[in-house]
């Protein structure tokens, strides 16, 4: 059986009109009253009719998440974080997975539309295909990008990824590495794109035969372990810098069958500080974004778009590098 509103303001000893305020959180109740109404809400077991009340405030209280591909792992930590953050503000989640495809990014983009979701998050696939997708949802609703830029202009939380790549490539000089190869996904990912220059300026003047020690698949392990079959082919550099933990992981594999000591003949970097890090052997030096981080002050950014002021501020945030015995060479310079 429904409870009604009524039977809560009876049990409470107000009126509808105090019941409705308290849990709307619309308008400011006397503290001891807001309680006596959530007590008495939980205790018959109320639930709030959303419908209704979205149309009482032209608002679903909802909030449509975006991402490329769920089973990264980066994503989950994040996820769980925006989640718990928007719950403690009164919203809901809708979270769609775009499976790494653009067509399938802009088709829940449109649907969300239709589920009338007051703002949006979203990790774009691609840096330029996105971009239709992501400026139409920004005419029609807020929208952060988080993790990724597709859109300049737009606001936005992400890592600074020319800082983590410049982190990695000075711990690898003081290891004394001065030849390095790259293992990387294309350059249509933002982040892939970000990674790829900043690597490419810092290591062009140590070693400019790098740019031919490069290879561009995609995230994976299969991905790793072919491009380290490719690159065991000539002379072995000092260092293989991978764009993510799963290239490490499949780079590492590939040239321990190959006979080459990790880090004695080669060291190896990843990124992203993924479980794979800590279950190899050697354990992978790579780095660690601020996923918790990225995911709460999503939030904050896109409550301050949706609310009256509707002026959210971008963020940039700093990553960490991790050093484990995939990089610790035996002789470091210095």
């Amino acid at each position: 059986m429904t409870v009604t509103i009524r039977e809560v303001a009876d049990a409470a000893g107000v009126s509808t009109a105090t019941v409705s305020r308290t849990l709307s959180g619309v308008q400011t109740v006397d503290p001891q009253l807001a309680e006596r109404v959530r007590r008495s809400a939980e205790s018959l077991g109320y639930r709030a009719n959303r419908v209704a009340q979205a149309l009482r405030r032209q608002s679903t209280q909802t909030v449509g998440v975006v991402v490329p591909d769920i089973t990264s792992p980066l994503f989950p930590a994040m996820i769980q974080v925006i989640e718990r953050e928007l719950r403690l503000a009164g919203l809901s989640l809708l979270l769609c997975d775009a499976g790494s495809d653009v067509a399938t990014e802009a088709e829940l983009v449109r649907d969300l539309f239709g589920h009338q979701v007051d703002g949006l998050m979203i990790s774009p696939c691609d840096r330029v295909a996105s971009q239709p997708a992501v400026r139409l949802a920004a005419s029609r609703i807020p929208v952060i990008q988080i993790g990724r830029q597709a859109v300049a202009g737009l606001p936005y939380v992400e890592v600074d990824q020319a800082d983590a790549m410049g982190q990695v490539i000075d711990h690898l000089t003081v290891q004394g590495c001065r030849s390095f190869a790259y293992i990387s996904a294309g350059p249509e990912i933002p982040a892939a794109r970000e990674r790829l220059d900043a690597f490419t300026a810092r290591v062009r003047p140590l070693d400019p035969a790098a740019a031919g020690r490069t290879y561009l698949g995609d995230y994976s392990v299969a991905w790793g372990r072919e491009a380290a079959r490719l690159l065991a082919r000539g002379p072995l550099p000092d260092a293989v810098v991978c764009a993510s933990d799963q290239g490490a992981l499949g780079a590492l594999q590939a040239l321990r069958a190959h006979g080459v000591r990790v880090p004695g003949d080669v060291a190896i970097t990843g990124f992203d500080d993924t479980v794979l890090a800590e279950a190899c052997e050697p354990r992978l030096t790579t780095v660690r974004q601020p996923l918790r981080e990225l995911g709460a002050q999503a939030v904050t950014a896109l409550r301050a778009a949706i609310g009256p002021a509707g002026t959210p501020r971008s963020a940039v945030l700093k990553a960490e590098l991790v050093i484990r015995g995939s990089s610790r060479r035996a002789h470091a310079a210095g």
